[in-house]
């Protein structure tokens, strides 16, 4: 009996519990925290009364939290990269208004489900919740989602599924879209940018290119096998937050303010990286 309760698979292997014993970890939650408190009070001191002010710092809190949490997925191996990315999320929250946090927690699932971050495949919850909310997105943000939820879902390598019920779980995301966009008359709304506008997002996506390549190697492990990532996994897990993000933001799927934390977790790990290669440049020619 208890060796048949150890061999069978979790219902859910995607979550991934935050421990306060790391430093990085301790260090996210009190500045969440704190972010939530001082938007509290900077609501409160604008006249707002105290149920709107409690939204907006959690707004403010959890947007800090979900941009650290999404940049640890897109480059694991640098903690800095995340923090940064907590900044820019800050500021986009400040300057662009709340994020359409739904959204982002899908994209946190589909990151996940490509990269293996926990060092497992995603169980049957894990699939249910994917493609609950992938449903309920294109229903009501925009008709694009299912099919951008279609190569997460491939890089998933259903292999070990039935021939029928892999072609089901593939096929019911392009139909789905294509009933929603009938549904929504095809909308397709591309943001009225200026050529700086395009250029900064456009660079901002580029410059994830030199952290793709970086991941030959990687040295995070997951975190329910304590065995080291695959790299192509990690890859193809940056590769396609980065695809979504440029998707849905120029074809006016969601505004940046909407997926401002994705943004500021892509643009973290250009920073990271780039901090990251600085330093070592800096070590090696001291040690020289």
């Amino acid at each position: 009996m208890e060796a048949s309760r150890r061999t069978r698979s979790p219902l859910s292997t995607i979550g991934r519990s935050i421990d306060f014993s790391y430093a990085t970890n301790a260090a996210i939650g009190v500045l969440s925290l704190l972010i939530f408190v001082a938007g509290v009070i900077l609501h409160l001191v604008r006249g707002d009364s105290v149920g709107p002010g409690l939204l907006s710092g959690l707004a403010w809190g959890g947007s800090v939290f979900l941009a650290w949490a999404l940049a640890r997925e897109t480059d694991p191996d640098r903690s800095i990269s995340a923090f940064f990315a907590a900044g820019g999320a800050l500021a986009g929250v400040i300057l662009l208004g709340n994020p359409h946090f739904l959204l982002l927690f899908w994209v946190l699932l589909g990151l996940r489900t490509v990269n293996r971050s926990t060092g497992e495949a995603p169980g049957p919850l894990d699939w249910i919740g994917l493609y609950g909310i992938t449903l309920w997105l294109g229903f009501s943000a925009h008709w694009m989602v299912p099919l951008l939820t279609f190569p997460a879902v491939f890089f998933a390598e259903l292999r070990r599924f039935p021939l029928a019920l892999r072609a089901t779980v593939l096929l019911v995301l392009p139909a789905s879209a294509v009933a929603y966009g009938i549904l929504h008359r095809w909308r397709f709304t591309p943001p009225p940018w200026n050529g700086v506008e395009i250029l900064v997002l456009a660079g901002a996506a580029l410059c994830v290119i030199p952290v793709i390549a970086s991941y030959r190697e990687v040295e995070s492990v997951g975190d329910r096998t304590g065995k080291p990532l695959i790299p192509r996994r990690v890859r193809w897990g940056l590769g396609w937050a980065a695809g979504t993000a440029i998707i849905l933001t120029f074809s006016g799927a969601a505004t940046v303010g909407g997926i401002a934390p994705l943004w500021a977790a892509l643009a973290g790990s250009s920073v990271g990286w780039a901090t990251d290669a600085v330093l070592r440049l800096i070590r090696h020619d001291g040690a020289s």
